[in-house]
């Protein structure tokens, strides 16, 4: 599998605050995965949030693999 990842800061923001996880590899029970948090624009650490959201459900589907995240 080839893939590709990409965000932007759009047109207001002087910083991206967006967070992307991409894996073809599978973590848990899921084949590959593919996450992208929408950062908090303008709000104070909008960046950390949205890197925190993607590595605490990777951290979660790697601690827990026995569980099925979608049903």
């Amino acid at each position: 599998m080839e893939f590709y990842s990409k965000t932007d800061q759009g047109r207001v923001r002087s910083q991206n605050e967006d967070f992307i996880y991409a894996s073809d590899r599978p973590i848990g029970q899921l084949p590959n995965v593919f996450l992208l948090a929408d950062g908090m624009g303008g709000s104070n650490a909008g960046e950390y949030a949205s890197r925190l959201a993607v590595e605490s459900l990777i951290s979660d589907l790697r601690s827990h693999p026995e569980q099925a995240p979608v049903e």
